[in-house]
């Protein structure tokens, strides 16, 4: 019988490699459209702000970065024609981010990439253990997001 510390080792390895071929497969959809991970990553921060845009402190918190990072994130996209800035007009000195219509459509297109690859990957599978597969990456998830874990020196 496998030491359970194992089969939690195994759980996330497996995890990883996965997450690390689903990351490598976007970053190619990305390319064919002139991005990079982190730039699809900010465009879909961009299009969580909705009709009304997104602050460039918003996009950063999602990002995980720095306003600055996030602002020259912004700077390279309108550069490309994928968003525009607007002043915001509930603060004068701030700016609110859109997308532009070739960024609404480089979206949808790269997202249609990714669930393409996302459906050839399971192709063969039967559902239920798809199913199965779901089911417990969200409770590895959950039981994850509930452990404190510290570091011990």
């Amino acid at each position: 019988m496998i030491d359970r510390s194992e089969l939690a080792l195994q759980l996330t390895d497996a995890v990883s490699a996965a997450y690390t071929v689903i990351q490598r497969a976007g970053d190619r959809a990305f390319r064919a459209f002139g991005l990079s991970h982190r730039a699809h990553a900010a465009l879909t921060a961009v299009d969580r702000g909705g009709g009304d845009g997104a602050r460039p402190k918003e996009i950063a918190e999602s990002l995980g970065v720095s306003r600055a990072a996030a602002t020259t994130f912004v700077q390279r996209l309108e550069a490309k024609g994928l968003v525009e800035t607007t002043p915001d007009l509930e603060d004068d000195r701030g700016v609110r981010v859109t997308l532009t219509r070739r960024g609404l459509e480089v979206l949808l297109r790269v997202g249609q990439l990714e669930r393409r690859l996302g459906a050839r990957a399971i192709e063969g599978m039967p559902a239920t253990t798809i199913s199965r597969a779901v089911h417990a990456l969200e409770e590895f998830k959950r039981r994850l997001d509930a452990k404190q874990i510290s570091v011990v020196h």
